[in-house]
């Protein structure tokens, strides 16, 4: 196989493999976001407001979006923090 042969497939692996990887994390959040939309207010507060080692940036930033097109405001989800 030629290099410009060889070339194209490790860019094609490459693409293959971060293409899946999207795919995967796209279902995730999907999921997290359905599981997420039947939490109550308050516990989604609690899931926007969560800190420390374990918090999930992407947990966080979905429980702040449905609280946002739930009607609260960013100040009254900060309001929350303990």
């Amino acid at each position: 196989m030629s290099f410009w042969g060889k070339a194209f497939q490790v860019a094609k692996d490459v693409g293959t493999s971060v293409g899946a990887s999207i795919s995967q994390q796209a279902n995730e959040i999907r999921e997290m976001k359905l599981k997420l939309e039947n939490y109550d207010d308050d516990k989604l507060l609690q899931v926007a407001n969560k800190d420390g080692f374990f918090a999930d940036s992407r947990e966080k930033g979905i429980a702040f979006s449905i609280l946002k097109s739930r009607g609260y405001s960013t100040e009254d989800i900060n309001a929350h923090k303990r």
